[in-house]
């Protein structure tokens, strides 16, 4: 440490006690020792507040991503059902054009009941075996 640092450090210092002298004529020891009590304290009690605040931020962005993840997976397995039924109901409508092509009456009438059971069906029939389905830990093949 150079001479100036010391120098520097002692006239600190010097300082200090002379600014706790004078908070000493104004406030009793006592005083200041429960001053910095409350002091300690109130910063004890905000750094447990910044723990919890980020401990809640934590949380809060866990649940962001689940419910992320969630959307994700429900759009795709609405996104496969509702594909599954395009494909089906294309399908029956190819099967009427055959039909109406050829002029088989019989091929006409099986693609328009095929298409009555597809647009008949909810996909939304067993929503709750569904529900139960993403909301379980279980893998989902989609």
């Amino acid at each position: 440490m150079s001479m100036i640092s010391k120098w520097l450090k002692k006239k600190e210092s010097k300082e200090l006690l002379t600014k706790l002298e004078t908070v000493k004529e104004l406030m009793p020891t006592a005083d200041i020792t429960d001053f910095f009590s409350k002091l300690m304290d109130t910063y004890s009690e905000s750094q447990i507040t910044k723990r919890e605040l980020a401990q809640i931020h934590a949380q809060k962005e866990i649940l962001i991503l689940e419910i992320q993840n969630k959307y994700d997976l429900y759009h795709s397995v609405f996104d496969k059902v509702f594909a599954e039924r395009r494909v089906a109901i294309d399908k029956n409508f190819e099967i009427i054009d055959k039909g109406l092509a050829s002029g088989d009456k019989d091929l006409i009438s099986m693609g328009l009941q095929n298409l009555s059971k597809v647009v008949s069906s909810s996909p939304f029939g067993n929503i709750q075996q569904l529900s139960n389905m993403l909301e379980g830990n279980k893998i989902i093949e989609i």
